[in-house]
């Protein structure tokens, strides 16, 4: 017999949700050893390819709501992941700048990240990679087209 879940949604909705579910879970385990949380990783991978950028440049690119930006900025900067300096030419303007301990757990996040991608594509050939690789970003393109953040 069904369950529930099983009776009302398709077997991709039932996938997707439990490969979400459990990639997160297993993410946030392996990233809580260094102090970071899931949303500080790509702030700092903003930030170490574009240093200096003003709180509204970091909130479009990676299309957080102010708020949480705010809010993970004043984490981040407590934990000496970043510093904020006012612009020199335009004292209305703060920076945010990725410092070396930011860096250095940038640099750790992305061997846990290298290491959950080792876990997940386990058993499957370069080429199933590189499709179901391809076939998310076009699903990601897809739902881009809808307008939904």
């Amino acid at each position: 017999m069904k369950n529930f879940c099983e009776s009302r949604m398709n077997k991709f909705q039932i996938i997707f949700h439990h490969l979400f579910k459990l990639h997160r879970a297993l993410f946030i385990s392996l990233i809580s050893d260094i102090e970071l949380f899931p949303g500080q990783i790509p702030i700092l991978a903003l930030l170490n390819k574009n240093d200096g950028c003003i709180q509204k440049e970091i909130g479009e690119n990676l299309r957080f709501k102010p708020a949480s930006i705010t809010d993970s900025l004043k984490r981040m900067e407590k934990a000496s992941l970043i510093i904020r300096k006012q612009d020199e030419k335009d004292l209305r303007i703060t920076r945010v700048y990725i410092t070396d301990t930011g860096r250095q757990q940038l640099e750790k996040a992305i061997e846990i990240s290298n290491r959950l991608e080792d876990i997940c594509f386990a058993g499957f050939t370069k080429e199933e990679k590189e499709m179901f690789i391809s076939s998310m970003e076009k699903m990601s393109r897809n739902l881009d087209k809808e307008g939904v953040d």
